[in-house]
């Protein structure tokens, strides 16, 4: 019997250790730098094709696909809405104007958290990103971000600034499209990237608006690894509460997108069940909704099949505050497949009388965020990244080995 008992044991802990590797990827130095890059790159990709749509588009989506670059001289020969009293519809001017990318708050919030982390690490506490916002977030931010910040010099710190109580744009997209660095830091990750990432949405953003941060942090963080979509969005909605309304959104888009292959029959659906009301909550200002938009992004990753392209375009497409999902979409889509697969007329044909040789010309523009630097490369965001992830991976027991002139990191996953 004990004999038995013993090689059932020696069994079950085979398989143990067999789970166990499965849990255990390798990602090379240059694998890992080209897949933040991905990800910043991804979501400049993103803005800046959704930034001419931005808001204007709700009952119905935007009647053509948005798959290239659309400015105000486009309104001449196609009949579209388009933001063109301000530099939203100016996208290619504004590329050349400012030599390469310029902030907006698709990425420039993660930009102070950047320098946050740097400064606190990586435990970075409310009271230590309430510091920074106080110094470096005063313009250029909306609706929940606003209040936040304004709630701040009253005293408060988060999460008191995105709460119900103080807050009324608490419901809004606002959180989801600003945490994407922290499943930069985690990669693989998926627990540790999804609650920092939920961190962060307290800040502006209270109860089921914050789950939609969590989510998209989840699927950042396994699509290091992971390039099946429906992989990515199945550990999505198995990681957020079970009674939470964009859990059930996400399990009704998977049936949606089973049942039919236009995506805009299932953009129809969304904007049924979703744009007006959620469980109840009469939305104010509907277009800016954190449902509404989170359910269209991940809409677009279904039906994009995992094509950098097809996936950006439907995001946009879809209306909406398109150029935030647009945006958060292209990061994921970057980290998946990483910057080298992005396909060069987005990173190097913004204005296409510049003649870049490198993506958005190697620069990042920053206007918009006080005290910080304004000319910055983007190879060095990438490092400045790099050496955050690299110092949180190792923290979670990841290993490094050297081979030859390559580095290794050995990471465990947990998912």
């Amino acid at each position: 019997m004990l004999k038995i008992t013993l090689c059932i044991l020696l069994f079950l802990s085979g398989i143990t250790f067999q789970s166990n590797a499965q849990h255990i990827e390798e990602l090379s130095e240059a694998a890992l730098r080209d897949k933040i890059k991905g990800y910043w790159i991804g979501q400049l990709v993103g803005n800046y094709l959704g930034f001419p749509f931005e808001n204007l588009y709700t009952d119905t989506p935007i009647p053509i696909l948005i798959d290239q670059y659309y400015d105000f001289r486009a309104l001449d020969t196609i009949d579209l809405k388009m933001n063109h009293d301000d530099r939203r519809a100016y996208v290619p001017i504004m590329a050349g104007a400012m030599g390469g990318a310029w902030s907006d708050d698709d990425t420039d919030i993660e930009f102070v958290t950047l320098h946050a982390v740097e400064k606190y690490g990586l435990d970075l506490t409310y009271e230590e990103i309430t510091l920074m916002w106080k110094k470096h977030i005063n313009r250029f931010i909306w609706s929940a971000n606003r209040r936040a910040r304004d709630l701040m010099e009253e005293g408060l710190v988060p999460p008191a600034t995105g709460s119900k109580q103080h807050n009324p744009y608490w419901y809004r997209i606002t959180s989801q499209l600003v945490n994407e660095i922290w499943s930069a830091f985690y990669p693989g990750m998926t627990k540790l990237a999804g609650q920092r990432a939920e961190w962060g949405a307290h800040i502006m953003c209270d109860d089921w608006a914050t789950h939609v941060t969590r989510a998209y942090g989840v699927m950042y963080s396994a699509a290091f690894f992971e390039k099946d979509v429906n992989k990515l969005v199945a550990l999505a909605i198995n990681d957020l509460p079970e009674d939470s309304p964009y859990r059930r959104g996400l399990e009704q888009l998977v049936r949606w997108h089973e049942e039919h292959e236009d995506w805009r029959a299932t953009r129809q659906l969304i904007h049924d069940h979703y744009y007006q009301s959620v469980d109840g909550f009469d939305i104010e200002f509907p277009v800016a909704g954190s449902v509404v938009n989170g359910l269209s992004g991940v809409m677009a990753l279904l039906y994009g099949e995992g094509d950098f392209t097809k996936t950006v375009a439907i995001a946009t497409s879809a209306g909406y505050d398109c150029d935030n999902q647009a945006a958060t979409i292209g990061g994921l889509m970057g980290v998946m497949q990483g910057a080298s697969a992005i396909p060069e007329y987005f990173t190097l044909k913004l204005n296409p009388e510049l003649g870049w040789t490198e993506p958005f010309n190697n620069q990042y523009i920053n206007y918009s965020r006080d005290g910080l630097s304004n000319y910055n490369t983007i190879r060095d965001i990438v490092d400045r990244i790099m050496a955050i992830t690299e110092e949180a991976i190792q923290s979670q027991g990841a290993e490094v080995e050297v081979r030859g002139d390559e580095k290794y990191f050995i990471i465990p996953l947990d998912f």
